[in-house]
């Protein structure tokens, strides 16, 4: 502030009156205040001792009751066994996961909805389903080298499972939580015969992802001509949205191939009984039959819930922010004319970096896919038959030792082993008549997330149906697998635990859908952004123990600043709007780098010139630009400010081209009196002001522009004149 000394020794007391009225006048020049928000608070050195970090996440399962008898049910027993909590740990702070679980019934208006939208949306007929002949698959196990037909058609209604589900996701029950799921629990019995001659299930759509097909196959030991036209009957379904719906009294048969295929040690009863048989076993008018009931219900629900909806089998997602995958597809039979060309439609880089920038949007994705004939490359060529043979008219390779060696030869020429980031090496042979064994059983193909790998051998007649035109299915579902699992995603069931693999996404072993799951896309951007938290308040605790024992006001608003921007990543997070929360970070990053700044820079930025274009002002949109430079934190932020009619107060947020930051006004109309002034901030919340500029009156067309301080200056010099001429009449009158 420049301050004016005058003497006064000489003057009377009507002169000392009236320079105190004339310092009043430049004291009290209008000039822009410091906002409210940012500098009148008090805030104390350090809001909250510093701790160990913990972040707790509240999750909520609404469990929906729809066509069940209310006196049957018993919620304690329900419930009980369901998870309630998952931990983990990223460095030295803890992260919970608590669920917590409520229960409600659906009406009766709600459920004939229901019924008739199922009704509505289904199809009935003698082979719409499949049923497993269990004697055929028990053979098959003693003797692996004797395919058998194990799969039959059976009668029965299919119900479009994409109808009910779009149905109940438009049409909620109950009000979704804001970060957890809605299950529905569902009993539809009435549309089964007593001697389960004609059942009900679920059609989900399994399809192959490159080709679009319907999935009517089902795994490498019966992926032939004695297992034709699968039907893959879904009991539940969940992971378009955030729902999961479950139909104990439908119909499957995966739960019982499981039971048999695997080495379980348990048998639960909703492997091989639906609701009715449950139903029709016990007494429900008693309690022990009650809690029987209940106990089966629970036990159909738990693997939805503990291995889909609050995981516990996953790993953290890698914190990088970039990955890179490498594919070479091999094309092994060009010289017996199946050229290079005809295979491209097996996979591609596109529907890969699709798949996988919605699975994890907040990384880089770098996909590259090439497609080689291997007899131009004689290290692989030459590689490859090092671990097959022929049999015959068939090529048996040893997969374990092939791909130990392609990790250790051949994968350090292609990615960087040694990356911080997530890099991913996939090789795919194709050949004629090709098996692929491992462990004394046939793959289709293996993969290591540790090593970031996968090699895929599936025969070329897999590829395509009977006719060996039309394609069947390609490669590109696997792949996506196998990069789930290198993003800390395991598989969506374990030994005892199959139900879960009743879902939409690529990491279970039931049916094929083309893209990632809700369940899978929750976790990954979850715990990715649950590490950037963790991340965040480990440097908040740091600039706390930098900070001095008096520190800056600016300090101490960057401090609230970081915590009130961590409030609200809360909040988003809170609603699953995963990419939200994401970008909110960004502020909180801010004010950690402004908290920074503030204990180093005490200097504000220097507003070196601005100015307006067009310079003379007709009431329409004109631009302001400014020349800002900061030589040590640097520029932060600037802002255009204007008050019109000396009451409204408009703010104009600049955008830095590289030179200048500049905004652009709108025309306003009907005003009096128009104050235009900039305002920059350094990233230490240092801060700097031009001199306000008041565009006021007409002349010639245009506008005058007048600076607040001149106008203020001769002001005061005026009011001096027109003292000085009063005390020398009344010096005159008086004699002096």
């Amino acid at each position: 502030m420049t301050v004016l000394l005058i003497s006064v020794e000489s003057l009377s007391c009507i002169m000392r009156a009236a320079m105190l009225v004339i310092l009043c006048i430049l004291l009290f020049v209008p000039t822009p205040v410091i906002r409210p928000d940012d500098r009148s608070m008090t805030t104390p050195a350090s809001l909250f001792a510093q701790e160990e970090i913990e972040i707790v996440r509240n999750w909520t399962i609404r469990i929906v009751l729809v066509n069940y008898d209310l006196d049957v049910i018993d919620e304690a027993v329900l419930l009980d066994h369901l998870p309630t909590q998952r931990t983990y740990d990223v460095d030295d702070a803890l992260v919970t996961y608590n669920v917590d679980y409520e229960v409600s019934h659906a009406d009766e208006a709600y459920v004939d909805n229901l019924r008739s939208l199922m009704l509505a949306n289904s199809v009935n007929g003698s082979d719409t389903g499949t049923s497993l002949n269990e004697t055929a698959l028990e053979y098959q196990i003693a003797h692996e080298d004797e395919p058998q037909t194990i799969f039959y058609p059976r009668a029965g209604m299919s119900i479009d499972g994409y109808a009910v589900e779009d149905w109940l996701h438009e049409n909620p029950a109950v009000e979704p939580p804001g970060l957890g799921y809605v299950f529905y629990l569902l009993n539809f019995s009435e549309f089964d015969s007593p001697s389960h001659e004609l059942e009900h299930w679920y059609d989900y759509h399994a399809m192959d992802s490159d080709t679009s097909e319907t999935q009517d196959w089902f795994r490498l030991e019966w992926d032939n001509e004695l297992n034709e036209d699968v039907h893959f009957m879904y009991p539940g379904f969940g992971g378009r949205y955030n729902i999961y719906v479950l139909d104990p009294s439908a119909d499957q048969w995966y739960l019982q191939w499981a039971r048999l295929w695997w080495p379980n040690t348990g048998d639960p009863t909703h492997w091989t009984n639906d609701l009715e048989d449950v139903a029709d076993s016990l007494n429900l008018g008693t309690p022990l039959g009650q809690e029987l009931f209940n106990t089966y219900l629970q036990e159909y629900m738990y693997d939805p819930i503990a291995y889909l909806c609050v995981p516990f089998q996953h790993y953290l997602t890698p914190y990088v922010t970039q990955a890179k995958v490498r594919v070479l597809v091999f094309c092994m039979d060009v010289q017996d004319g199946v050229s290079v060309d005809s295979l491209r439609w097996v996979t591609n880089a596109e529907m890969q970096t699709a798949h996988l920038e919605e699975l994890l949007p907040f990384i880089s994705w770098d996909i590259e896919v090439d497609f080689l004939d291997i007899n131009n490359y004689a290290s692989w060529n030459n590689l490859f038959w090092d671990y097959a043979v022929l049999d015959g008219n068939t090529t048996l390779v040893d997969g374990g030792g092939l791909f130990y060696a392609i990790s250790d030869q051949m994968r350090p020429q292609y990615i960087d082993v040694d990356s911080p980031n997530v890099e991913l090496f996939g090789v795919i042979f194709i050949k004629k008549e090709m098996l692929m064994h491992v462990y004394g059983k046939t793959y289709t193909g293996l993969g290591s997330s540790g090593l970031g790998q996968t090699v895929i051998w599936k025969s070329w007649e897999r590829y395509y149906r009977s006719d060996e035109v039309t394609p069947k299915s390609g490669i590109s579902h696997i792949q996506l697998h196998e990069t789930g699992h290198a993003l800390g995603l395991l598989h969506t069931w374990s030994y005892d635990h199959y139900v879960g693999d009743f879902s939409y996404g690529p990491m279970g072993y039931y049916g094929m859908h083309n893209g990632t799951a809700t369940f899978d896309r929750n976790w990954v951007q979850g715990t990715y952004l649950d590490q950037m938290e963790v991340e965040a308040r480990e440097e908040l605790d740091l600039r706390r123990s930098q900070m001095p024992a008096n520190p800056r006001p600016e300090t101490l608003i960057a401090e609230r600043g970081v915590l009130n921007a961590l409030e609200r990543v809360g909040a988003i997070y809170h609603q699953m709007d995963w990419q939200g929360c994401y970008e909110a970070f960004n502020e909180v990053q801010d004010w950690l780098k402004r908290m920074t700044f503030s204990m180093h820079d005490t200097v504000p930025p220097v507003i070196t010139d601005w100015g307006t274009v067009p310079t003379e002002f007709e009431f329409d949109t004109f631009t302001v630009w400014a020349q800002v430079t900061d030589d040590f934190a640097g520029v932060d932020n600037v802002t255009v400010h204007i008050v019109l009619n000396n009451s409204v107060e408009l703010e104009y947020p600049c955008v830095f081209d590289g030179s200048d930051w500049s905004a652009t006004v709108p025309d306003f109309d009907n005003y009096t009196s128009f104050v235009i002034w900039i305002e920059a901030y350094d990233w230490g919340l240092n801060r700097a002001l031009s001199q306000q500029r008041i565009l006021y009156g007409e002349s010639g067309g245009g506008l005058f522009l007048w600076d607040p301080i001149a106008v203020a200056v001769v002001g005061a010099i005026s009011t001096i004149a027109i003292v000085v001429v009063i005390w020398k009449l009344y010096a005159r009158r008086k004699g002096v």
